[in-house]
């Protein structure tokens, strides 16, 4: 019993050397892959503070570039309203200046001189919308699409070059008005602008299944491939203005175009096939949620009739018409060609607040050339939207040259300044 005893006990302490040996083994395992986890620790923890510094560097350097671009961008929009209202300023001096001046060849001078002023509100205007401004004031009443075009054919400096062809009847709605004038007249001053100045710039107007598209077609040289691209990205929208990537040329125009379209919901598209006068075809397709019925052409401001209309104080009293001024018939528009170098289309005169049929051509100026078939006061109305949108009081009727001197009164359907700039932000 006692040699058990010891036997047992032998066994016991050898198992007991034995689960100690392993046990010590098995500390050293745990404690040197305890050390190897720490250190693998350690080495994770240095990592990731390296990389939070470097993504927080990343971050503060995103963050002050964000920062300095809203800064940029409320600099650039205070200097575009300074801007603009100086083109106003420049404006008011201008119309105060045609009220005290008879002289035929001073009053074509500042008439230029005011379609420059407008030039520059366009300037000041795309300027605001790149940094976030909406394009104007939200009309009161729908402009007629074809109004719509004319306004902007009148805020380009080439407007004798642009032919409108309308094949539609709609209007749209006053919210959306003025930012399509802006954007048609940045592609149509960007049609005439990259076309030979002795070709003319289409612009069709057509009914679709969704809306009403706008078509214009210049006979430039056309775009390459790298070109259209580039083209297509900025009218895609979402473009800010950033000045580092506006280079020593800045192309702002199309930019400005792919805002607008963006805020508003109408489509710009660029083909990259020719037109069919060999250059760029440009679309603009305006949903049917921003197209709605025309007014009724009984508006005032239309016709003699209207109480509206000044009375013509040397009017004849012979004359047939009241005021003095031919009733006006409807009659389709004929499109007539762009006159020549030889023989520029006569510029707008105005009727600021008062009639001015009491003018009369200088003795020394040269005879008119044949008359063009009458046209309805629509179509009157329309071509003299050429010439009055953007300008304190609206501009005046272009003279017919049977007579040269009597204006109609203004649309006012169409917006006659530039509206005030809306900021998205506070």
């Amino acid at each position: 019993m006692t040699q058990w005893c010891a036997t047992a006990t032998g066994v016991l302490a050898a198992l007991a050397l034995v689960a100690a040996a392993r046990y010590r083994a098995v500390s050293v395992t745990q404690r040197r892959r305890a050390d190897r986890q720490q250190r693998e620790n350690a080495r994770l923890q240095d990592q990731l503070a390296v990389e939070l510094a470097r993504r927080g560097s990343e971050l503060a350097a995103v963050q002050q570039e964000q920062e300095l671009n809203a800064s940029t961008q409320r600099a650039f929009l205070s200097v575009a309203r300074r801007i603009l209202v100086m083109a106003h300023d420049q404006q008011a001096l201008l119309d105060e200046m045609e009220r005290t001046h008879d002289d035929p060849a001073l009053l074509e001078g500042l008439l230029k001189a005011d379609h420059a002023a407008a030039q520059q509100a366009r300037l000041a205007q795309t300027l605001a919308v790149l940094c976030g401004a909406r394009a104007g004031r939200h009309w009161p009443e729908p402009v007629s699409l074809e109004d719509v075009v004319r306004g902007a054919q009148s805020r380009i400096l080439p407007f004798q070059r642009v032919v409108v062809r309308s094949r539609i009847e709609t209007a749209v709605v006053g919210a959306a008005a003025e930012a399509l004038i802006h954007a048609v007249a940045e592609l149509l001053d960007n049609a005439t602008r990259y076309s030979p100045p002795s070709t003319q710039v289409f612009v069709t107007l057509m009914p679709v299944h969704n809306g009403a598209v706008v078509e214009i077609d210049d006979g430039g040289v056309g775009m390459p491939e790298p070109a259209v691209a580039k083209a297509a990205s900025a009218l895609a929208g979402g473009t800010s203005l950033e000045v580092s990537r506006l280079g020593e040329v800045p192309q702002l125009g199309l930019a400005a175009v792919g805002r607008l379209a963006e805020q508003y919901g109408f489509r710009v598209t660029l083909s990259s096939a020719p037109s069919p006068y060999g250059g760029v075809r440009v679309v603009v397709l305006l949903p049917n949620a921003l197209l709605t019925e025309p007014l009724p052409p009984t508006v005032p401001g239309l016709g003699p009739d209207d109480p509206a209309f000044p009375a013509d104080p040397h009017r004849n009293p012979a004359s047939p018409y009241p005021g003095g001024h031919p009733r006006t018939t409807a009659h389709p528009l004929v499109e007539t060609p762009p006159a020549g170098p030889a023989a520029p289309p006569p510029l707008p005169r105005r009727s600021h607040r008062r009639d001015r049929s009491n003018r009369h051509a200088s003795p020394a100026a040269p005879p008119p050339a044949p008359a063009p078939p009458y046209r309805s006061a629509q179509d009157a109305r329309a071509f003299m939207a050429m010439f009055q949108a953007g300008t304190a009081d609206g501009r005046s009727a272009a003279r017919t040259q049977a007579q040269p001197h009597r204006s109609l009164p203004a649309s006012p359907q169409l917006p006659q300044r530039f509206g005030e700039f809306h900021d998205h932000h506070p």
